[in-house]
């Protein structure tokens, strides 16, 4: 049964991005005052305070890791530890809850970058697109 007789602006626009982010290829790297940033290249950026990256097994890194020692000698570098996960792997595929605005990001064949919503009220990852802001996420889909 189909909910909705028409698509919606997040589903239609979650069509598109998809599009977009096919084949680029992900980096993640720290932005200011906790923020992450997950390049797109060569064109898409996405600003978020949360991520994680699933293995075909179980989490590889979180942003909620970085800096933690886990009982290990030294502390966590979830920056390093993402991109040498990812390595030269590109995006094969993008889906976007349109309930809550998560994006996941389907990199190879064994491995996501998911991108979560963790708020009900505020914008919780921004995308742009060669520099300039695109649109932003928060509960509810795409705004």
């Amino acid at each position: 049964m189909k909910l909705f007789s028409k698509r919606s602006k997040t589903e239609a626009y979650a069509v598109e991005l998809s599009e977009w982010f096919l084949d680029a290829r992900p980096k993640i790297s720290r932005g200011e005052e906790g923020s992450w940033r997950v390049a797109f290249e060569p064109s898409f950026m996405v600003s978020t305070l949360q991520w994680r990256l699933i293995g075909a097994r179980s989490i590889i890194v979180t942003s909620e890791d970085d800096g933690h020692h886990f009982g290990h000698p030294e502390p966590v570098d979830a920056e390093a530890k993402a991109n040498d996960a990812i390595g030269e792997s590109r995006v094969s595929g993008v889906k976007l809850d349109e309930r809550t605005g998560d994006l996941s990001v389907s990199i190879g064949g064994a491995i996501s970058l998911e991108i979560v919503s963790y708020s009900s009220g505020y914008e919780t990852w921004q995308l742009y697109r060669d520099g300039e802001f695109f649109g932003a996420v928060g509960n509810e889909g795409l705004r």
